[in-house]
């Protein structure tokens, strides 16, 4: 509320650096947390990844979507969104071609899944200007399939005992998304300053805001040696936000892609990339083995 309320740019600065701090220190404590948490429950690191902490990744944009629907500008929501996985897809394209070879091939299935999802968004925004709401299950489906699949294959044995505390671990969620929704907030206020169009706002404005909270958990993770979990978020994150929320937003009110087809194209470009450079590690990895 104060924030909504905040007249100078100097505040709005400050809120921003603020939240920001805040974020990296709550998503470093929950992630010292989150994993040992599954692994004690025999979750493996990429299921844990992909499906639990990769939706604590995008409760930013699940609370700007909420927002956005309150406020019947549901082109907010979607450019937000899209324009999220555009930076997060070009931040992890050049991390898998730098470090992340040896286990891009594990995650196969995730990207045929954001490449569906990804085309599908490219037809939808060629075709409608405004998609009718029973088309979002064409969005919904993969990521039910996604999510089946995944859950068959959570569970790893051979985990030692693990240590975690659970009221650093509900804190320090509360605490991404708080400060993830504060972050988005105090950047649409900077940028208000600017009159920049809604969409174009939206998508390369806050979009890049964020996809900080991805980033940065994908950065945390990284420190700690756990690429299977960093990578697990990049795409769970990214499947979360190719389908669930734009599916609930086009479901609540008319809205589409075709505001954002290009970003579509770049996405659908990096994707290919991504999933090229996992096949061709997995079929490396193969030959090793045989040697």
């Amino acid at each position: 509320m104060f924030l909504s309320a905040a007249s100078s740019i100097i505040y709005l600065l400050l809120f921003f650096i603020a939240s920001l701090i805040i974020l990296v220190f709550s998503s470093d404590a929950f992630f010292d947390n989150a994993v040992p948490m599954f692994r004690s429950r025999g979750i493996g690191d990429m299921y844990a990844g992909t499906i639990f902490v990769g939706f604590a990744s995008v409760l930013d944009e699940i609370a700007l979507s909420a927002s956005s629907l309150i406020f019947r500008h549901p082109e907010i929501g979607i450019g937000a969104v899209e324009g999220s996985n555009l930076i997060t897809m070009a931040f992890f394209t050049v991390i898998v071609a730098v470090s992340y070879l040896e286990v891009a091939g594990e995650f196969t299935l995730d990207m045929i899944v954001i490449l569906v999802l990804t085309i599908l968004s490219m037809v939808f925004a060629e075709i409608f200007v405004h998609i009718p709401w029973f088309y979002s299950i064409a969005l919904f489906v993969p990521f039910v399939v996604y999510l089946v699949i995944k859950a068959g294959g959570s569970k790893e044995a051979g985990y030692g005992p693990q240590e975690y505390s659970n009221i650093v671990l509900i804190v320090s969620f509360f605490l991404i998304f708080l400060s993830s929704d504060t972050l988005v907030r105090s950047t649409i206020g900077i940028a208000s300053y600017t009159g920049i169009n809604l969409v174009d706002l939206s998508a390369y404005g806050i979009g890049m805001v964020s996809s900080f909270p991805e980033i940065i958990m994908i950065l945390v993770s990284l420190r700690g040696g756990r690429k299977v979990v960093s990578m697990g978020i990049f795409t769970g994150s990214t499947v979360y936000k190719m389908s669930l929320i734009p599916g609930i937003i086009i479901v609540s009110e008319p809205t589409g892609f075709s505001d954002i087809f290009y970003m579509l194209l770049a996405i659908l470009v990096m994707s290919l990339l991504v999933l090229f450079l996992g096949i061709m590690s997995r079929k490396s990895q193969g030959r090793s083995n045989i040697h």
